[in-house]
Parts: C-alpha cells; sequence; structure tokens
C-alpha cells in the first residue's frame, strides 16, 4: 500500500468528521426516543470512529492543522463549484451565491491575514 497523501488525509479526515456527526445525531434521537439497545450500539460505533480517528490522526501538529483546515476549505470552495455547475435554468441567483462563497473562501484561504 502507498502512503496516502495529505490531501487523502484531510479528505479522509473530513469523511470520518461527517461520520460522527451523523453517528451523534442517531445518538440523540435514539435517547430521546428512549431506546436503550440502540443508544448503546450508536455509542459503541461512536467509540470505534473517535478509535480509528486517533489511529490515523494522533501525532497532527497544530501548524499541520491549520494547513488541513486551509485545504479542507479549498475541497468546499471545489464543491460550491460543482454545485453552482448543476444549478437548472431559473437558479441563477443560487449559482451567483454558490460561485460568492466559493470565492470567498478561496480569498481567505489566501489571505495575508491568515499568514500571522
Amino acid at each position: 500500500m502507498t502512503r496516502a497523501s495529505r490531501e487523502d488525509m484531510v479528505v479522509l479526515s473530513m469523511g470520518l468528521n461527517s461520520l460522527l456527526a451523523s453517528v451523534r445525531q442517531t445518538e440523540a434521537w435514539c435517547r430521546s426516543q428512549g431506546d436503550v439497545a440502540s443508544l448503546r450500539r450508536t455509542r459503541l460505533l461512536i467509540h470505534a470512529i473517535l478509535l480509528t480517528r486517533s489511529k490515523f490522526f494522533a501525532s497532527s501538529s497544530t501548524g499541520e492543522a491549520a494547513n488541513d483546515d486551509v485545504t479542507e476549505a479549498l475541497f468546499v470552495a471545489d464543491g460550491l463549484r460543482d454545485a453552482a455547475q448543476q444549478c437548472h435554468e431559473g437558479q441563477a441567483a443560487l449559482h451567483e451565491r454558490l460561485i460568492g462563497g466559493a470565492e470567498a473562501i478561496e480569498r481567505l484561504c489566501c489571505s495575508p491575514l491568515r499568514k500571522r
């Protein structure tokens, strides 16, 4: 197996974070329903996700985390541009907002203020 690139690791982190957020929503729903068995299984899944994340990202330094945040933001900007391309006729306002959001993210990621 080849070593994962920094971008691969950012994508993996984003995926694990999304999965964790989804499972935490399920946990809240199980708690609200009083479903103890499902709540227990959900908590086991949360523990497994956190354990997986710690195995991949145990040695991240603060500088690397900041760079990962920028890389993640640029992935999001790319996603906004892709979504804008999917807009249909009559969705010009949505298209403009998506492109504007992508441009704002890219501008902030390259901002001199970020380098302080």
